[in-house]
């Protein structure tokens, strides 16, 4: 996973930064939401779930990826799985294949 993250990083930043922990989520294989720190900075918060084998661990963490580079600030006005997502998902899986 750790490489995953570092090309994601490199190849497909997010407007604010990312950050990813695996744990036990009990009700889902992922997810992503854009949290402010105590002093107003935000960033991005994707949990994988610690029970995911490597294949499902690479498409959930692209996935989430892809929510994190769909939102703005104004996140909360974009569909989850709509046309921006759509668009972010597509820029991470060309950059994927041609790096």
């Amino acid at each position: 996973m750790r490489d995953l993250l570092k090309r994601l990083r490199i190849l497909a930043p997010p407007l604010w930064t990312v950050q990813v922990r695996r744990m036990r989520l009990p009700d889902s294989n992922g997810d992503c939401e854009l949290v402010k720190r105590k002093n107003g900075d935000p960033f991005f918060r994707i949990r994988i779930s610690d029970e995911l084998g490597p294949e499902t661990l690479f498409y959930v963490v692209v996935h989430e990826w892809a929510h994190a580079l769909s939102w703005g600030s104004d996140s909360h006005r974009i569909e989850a799985h709509g046309p921006e997502w759509g668009i972010a998902m597509s820029r991470i899986w060309q950059q994927l294949l041609e790096d």
